[in-house]
Formats: C-alpha cells, sequence, structure tokens
C-alpha cells in the first residue's frame, strides 16, 4: 500500500532548558492555534461547537491561573479532547518540570583508551556493547561500554547515542553480582529489575524490555536470541498447526521478521493451519509484514487512500527530508517524487490535497503457491496503526478469520509529525492526513471488529483457535 508507506519520521527535538519559557495561558493559546488550523481532523471531532467552545472557555481560564508546574497537564486535557492516538506528546517530562529533575552521573573514563583497550578482543563481559535493536517502549540506540568496578559490579557508561539528552561518559546502568540491576530509561527514570547474560554476548533486562549485544558478536545464533528476547517466534503447535508470534510492526524488526519468515518457509509452505497472533502490536511499518502476505492473502488488498492537510509543518519536513538524502544517487527518483509532491502542497496550502495518483489503493500480492489452507489472526485492544491495517489487509483474504476484541481505533488520521507551536518547551505531535474512508467508515475509537469474539471466560486463545481450526 504505497500511499501509507509514506510515512514521516518523528525527529526528538534537543530542548534547551535554559530558556524562557511560554506563561501557560500563552502555551494554551498557542495551541488551540495549531490544533484549529493544522489537525486534519479538528472539523470532524468538533462537530458538538457548544461542547468544543465551552470545554475551550474552562481550560482558558484555568490556564490563566495555573502554575507552570501544572501547565502540561491542561494542555494534555486539551489534546485528550480529540480522542486520537496520533496527537501526543514527546518528552513530557521535561514538558512537565522547570528544571531538570534527574542528577546525572559520569564515569571517570578515557573512551579513546577503552576502545582502543577491548575492540576485537573476546573478554567476557567488560568490553563494548550496543543495542542496535529498539526496545518495543522506544529507547534510543547506544553503543555502550561496560566496565568492572572494585564491588565486583558492572557500570554501563554511554560511548555514543542517537539521543542528545545522554551524553558521553554517563552511567546508563549497572548490573549486580545477585542478578540484578539499575537501568535508567530514555528519560533517565531509573527501572529496576533482573539482568540475564546470555553465551557472554548478549544482555537482556527483564522490565524494560531491552538488551544489549557485545560488539562484533552477532552471527546466526545471537540472531536467532534476539529474536526470541524481541518476542517474535514461529513454532510448530501440532502436526498442523504453527503459531507465528509478531509483538511489533516496528521498523527495527522488519529485518528479524524477514529472516522469521524465510528461515521457516518450509512450515509455512506445508502446514495446513496457521495462527499469527499479533496481540499488543502497536504497528510501526506496512514493510514489516509484506513478506508474510503472499502466505496470508488468497487475493491483493483493496482500500481507500488518503488526504494530506497541506501546512508549513508538513512543506517544511518534507523538504528537509530530501535535502538529507538529495545527495544519495539511489534515492534520486524519491527526491524527484516528493519534489512533485511539495509543489502540490505550497499551491494548497490550508487545503486538504490527494498527492497521490488514485483515491483507491490496490497493494499487488504475488500468492504463494503452497501456503496454509485456513488461518486464524489474533487481535485485541492494543493492536494499533499498522497494526490494524495487518488486521484490516488479512480480514479481505477468504481464508482468514479475525479472532479477538475490537482493536485500537487509531486509523483514520496518521503520518505523525512533531508540529511547533512557539513554545519550544512542549513538543507536540500532530497526524498529517486524514482517511479517504471518512466519513463513511470511522475507525478511530471504535477498532475493527473481530470475527469470532473472544470474551473474559476464555483463557487460552491459541488453544481456542487450534481447536476451531483442527475441529
Amino acid at each position: 500500500m504505497k500511499n501509507l508507506l509514506f510515512l514521516i519520521s518523528i525527529l526528538w527535538a534537543n530542548i534547551s532548558f535554559g530558556q524562557e519559557k511560554c506563561d501557560c495561558d500563552v502555551a494554551l493559546s498557542n495551541l488551540i492555534s495549531k490544533i484549529e488550523n493544522e489537525y486534519p481532523g479538528f472539523e470532524e471531532k468538533t462537530k458538538d461547537k457548544v461542547l468544543y467552545n465551552s470545554f475551550k472557555k474552562q481550560l482558558t481560564e484555568e490556564a490563566k491561573e495555573a502554575q507552570q508546574s501544572s501547565c502540561f497537564d491542561i494542555l494534555d486535557k486539551y489534546t485528550e479532547f480529540f480522542r486520537d492516538g496520533h496527537i501526543f506528546w514527546l518528552n513530557s517530562k521535561a514538558s512537565v518540570n522547570t528544571e531538570i529533575t534527574y542528577q546525572k552521573e559520569f564515569i571517570k573514563v578515557d573512551i579513546e583508551k577503552f576502545e582502543k583497550k577491548f575492540k576485537n578482543k573476546n573478554i567476557k563481559i567488560e568490553g563494548i556493547w550496543k543495542n542496535d535493536y529498539e526496545t518495543m517502549f522506544g529507547d534510543f540506540d547506544y553503543t555502550i561500554g561496560l566496565t568492572k568496578t572494585k564491588k565486583n559490579e558492572y557500570v554501563g557508561f554511554v560511548i555514543k547515542s542517537s539521543s542528545k539528552l545522554w551524553e558521553p561518559k554517563e552511567v546508563k546502568f549497572r548490573l549486580f553480582p545477585n542478578g540484578t540491576y539499575e537501568y535508567f530509561d530514555k528519560d533517565h527514570n531509573l527501572q529496576k529489575g533482573n539482568y540475564t547474560i546470555h553465551n557472554e554476548t548478549i544482555i537482556s533486562f527483564d522490565n524494560v524490555k531491552s538488551f544489549f549485544v557485545k560488539e562484533n558478536t552477532t552471527n546466526e545464533n545471537s540472531l536467532d536470541k534476539i529474536t526470541e528476547l524481541s518476542g517474535f517466534s514461529l513454532k510448530k503447535l501440532t502436526d498442523k498447526t504453527i503459531l507465528l508470534t509478531l509483538p511489533s510492526f516496528d521498523y527495527v524488526y522488519v529485518d528479524i521478521i524477514n529472516r522469521l519468515i524465510e528461515n521457516n518457509k518450509s512450515l509455512l509452505e506445508n502446514s495446513p493451519y496457521l495462527i499469527v497472533d499479533v496481540r499488543n502490536n502497536g504497528g510501526g511499518t506496512d514493510n514489516a509484514y509484506r513478506n508474510l502476505l503472499p502466505y496470508v492473502m488468497t487475493q491483493s488488498t483493496r482500500s481507500l487512500g488518503i488526504e494530506f492537510l497541506s501546512t508549513p509543518t508538513l512543506i517544511n519536513g518534507l523538504q528537509g527530508y530530501i535535502d538529507g538524502i538529495k545527495d544519495d544517487k539511489s534515492k534520486q527518483d524519491e527526491v524527484t517524487r516528493i519534489k512533485r509532491e511539495i509543489e502540490i502542497l505550497k499551491k494548497n496550502e490550508g487545503k486538504f490535497v490527494n498527492i497521490h495518483d488514485s483515491e483507491v489503493d490496490i497493494m499487488n500480492v504475488i500468492i504463494a503457491e503452497k501456503s496454509p489452507k485456513n488461518i486464524v489472526v489474533l487481535a485485541n485492544k492494543k493492536v494499533a496503526s499498522s497494526g490494524e491495517y495487518f488486521v484490516m489487509f488479512t480480514r479481505q483474504s477468504k481464508k482468514v478469520k479475525i479472532f479477538g476484541t475490537p482493536t485500537y481505533g487509531g486509523l483514520d488520521y496518521a503520518s505523525a509529525r512533531v508540529f511547533d507551536f512557539g513554545c519550544p518547551e512542549y513538543q507536540l505531535v500532530l497526524p498529517t492526513f486524514r482517511s479517504l474512508r471518512l466519513p463513511d467508515f470511522p475507525v478511530d475509537n471504535i477498532g475493527l471488529q473481530p470475527d469470532i469474539y473472544m470474551d473474559k471466560f476464555i483463557e487460552d486463545w491459541v488453544q481456542y483457535a487450534v481447536d476451531y481450526l483442527e475441529n
């Protein structure tokens, strides 16, 4: 589905805590103006103007008296009115507090000497570790130095990070001899739990669902372990039924999913029944499940397209993207296409624009010669974004039944990015397009309905699906 693959990355802004902040009434006024003028769902979500205007007036009065420490709650209350999962805040901890509340801790180390000491050396735990695969909870990429202390503990410090909020030599985590850890998440909140070191090459942290791989140790076995630790699996349940578990479609898991499918091609081709478990899958990219569709679908998929609301934020974001790839010869076709789209948007600023060629999207699927004859997809309330698109597409297959509960309901407005509303201490994220399904087929706050509802008395959904398929 080419239109929906046209996603815009959300970039974390570098917040300057020392600058003067907006008074709360100014921040709310700016936020209201931004939403009313640049949120694609504003008119649809505020049909009851009496209710909306009354709510806005009440919040405006609250903002006039609010302290800086409580202002974020007022702003958040306003955005919550729209009940749109693609409206949210980045780095809200920094937004709430007037000053940084955490105390950074640094280790005394010469990073250059440390890297030289452990480069390409097989020393058990000490050395250089990386989390090239992001966690399902959205942590950043880090290169970590792990060094042993006199107390027989190990301290993990930052060598480099994709986040500007983290500095070299800053302590990221501690490993204690009793198997417990202290781990500072992306916002410097302290997390505690138990860690495990697998084959002296992978460290996993239970409560934060994060893991680090020792530098230069990635091989087939470690990739299998990473797949397992990430929650992805394809396994045989019975002689007839296999289970594919896909907890996320995030960009960083595309290779893991593709590898899982490729390595288990024989099972997919020769098993009569397949269960695809996407429960709690919050989405990511449609590319993540594209290689699975030949085994699931019975025909190509059809869906309606999208309309972008042309705004300066969208136009500037697209321009910034192509500025970053314009020298990449392999992406010249993409640069040309986006330049054409920018020109269309500029000519229609403030309006909804279909920048693609058709109002209907047909995603051609080359059906596999051999594949399961009957399939169950398990979905629940936490299935969202591209997870919901997967459900929407697969329900078009003649051999698929959706088991579970209604999904999250967040497909009407999407392709989110950061919108500046004049108060840089707050990082607002808004969607940029609306679906052409609207208003006839809304999904937001409704969800996609299952073919078979799994009520609260069904404890084992997988076994229920096995029984359904085989009996």
